[in-house]
C-alpha cells in the first residue's frame, strides 16, 4: 500500500478515503495503486456488504488527475498512468457490492469520473462537479465517456463533456447525476447510512444484478443466463428464509 487511500471498516461497510487533502485529493499513481489493492481485498472479503468512496478534508472528493503527475509524464508513461487510473476505477465499478460516492466540495475531471464509477452518488448541495477536459483540448479518459450517457442520457452527457460547465449538487440531482442530496456537512454520514442499509442485501444477488446492468448478462442468451442466476440465488437457504418472512407479512409476488 502507498498510503494514498485509507480503508476503514464499519461493520459490513468499507469506507475508502483518498488521503491527499493538501492536493484536493488529486489522483496520482499511488491513489490508483491503492484503489486497485483495496478493491481486490474487498472483492475477496465476503463480510463486506457495501463500500463508500470519499475524500479527506471536506474540500473535495477529488479535483481530478494530479497535475504534477501529468506534467512530468509523456508518451508511454502518460498512457500507462491513464490505463492504471482506468483499471483502478473499473475495479471499483466491478466490486460485487453497492459502491457509493460521497461528493463534498470538488469532483472535477477524474474526480467526477471516480464518482461515475460508483453505483450511487450522494452529494452536498454546494458540491462542484464538472468535466473540463474538452474545454482544455483533451478528452475525459477515466471512463466518463462510457459511463455518463447511461446515467444522464446521451444528450446531457455530450453537453456536459463538450461544454465543460461546472454544476452544483442541486443541478446534479435534478439531472440524475446524483441520487441524493445530503444536509450540509453530512455527505459522508448520509452515504454511510445508505451503505449500511444496502449492505444487508445478499451479496451474490447484488453481484449478478450489477453484471446484468453492465450488459454482461445480456444478448441472445440473456433469458437462460437470468434463469440460472435466479436459480442459484433461490437455492440459498437465506433466500428461502427471507421469502417466508416476506410472505408472513403479507407481501406480494416476487421473482
Amino acid at each position: 500500500m502507498t498510503g494514498r487511500v485509507g480503508l476503514e471498516r464499519h461493520g459490513r461497510v468499507a469506507l475508502l478515503r483518498i488521503a491527499r487533502p493538501e492536493a484536493l485529493n488529486a489522483i496520482d499513481e499511488g491513489v490508483c495503486a491503492d484503489f486497485l489493492a483495496h478493491a481486490a481485498a474487498l472483492a475477496a472479503d465476503a463480510t463486506v456488504g457495501a463500500a463508500v468512496v470519499a475524500g479527506t478534508g471536506g474540500r473535495a472528493l477529488s479535483a481530478g488527475a494530479d497535475l504534477a503527475t501529468v506534467a512530468r509524464l509523456s508518451g508511454p508513461g502518460k498512457r500507462r498512468f491513464i490505463e492504471s487510473a482506468w483499471r483502478a476505477l473499473d475495479a471499483l465499478a466491478r466490486l460485487p457490492v453497492p459502491v457509493i460516492a460521497a461528493i463534498e466540495g470538488y469532483a472535477l475531471g477524474g474526480g467526477l469520473e471516480l464518482a461515475l464509477a460508483c453505483d450511487l452518488r450522494v452529494a452536498d448541495p454546494d458540491a462542484v462537479m464538472g468535466l473540463p477536459e474538452m474545454a482544455l483540448g483533451s478528452v475525459p479518459s477515466f471512463g466518463a465517456v462510457q459511463r455518463l450517457p447511461g446515467i444522464v442520457g446521451r444528450g446531457r452527457a455530450v453537453e456536459l463533456m463538450l461544454g465543460g460547465r461546472r454544476i452544483d449538487g442541486r443541478e446534479a440531482e435534478r439531472i440524475g447525476l446524483v441520487n441524493r442530496l445530503a444536509p450540509p456537512g453530512q455527505t459522508v454520514a448520509t452515504a454511510m447510512a445508505m451503505a449500511e442499509d444496502l449492505a444487508a442485501r445478499p451479496r451474490e444477488a447484488v453481484r449478478y444484478l450489477k453484471l446484468a446492468l453492465d450488459g454482461a448478462l445480456a444478448g441472445p442468451a440473456a433469458a437462460e443466463l437470468h434463469g440460472l442466476v435466479s436459480d442459484a440465488c433461490h437455492a440459498d437457504p437465506a433466500y428461502q428464509a427471507r421469502i417466508s418472512r416476506f410472505a408472513a407479512r403479507g407481501g406480494g409476488g416476487s421473482g
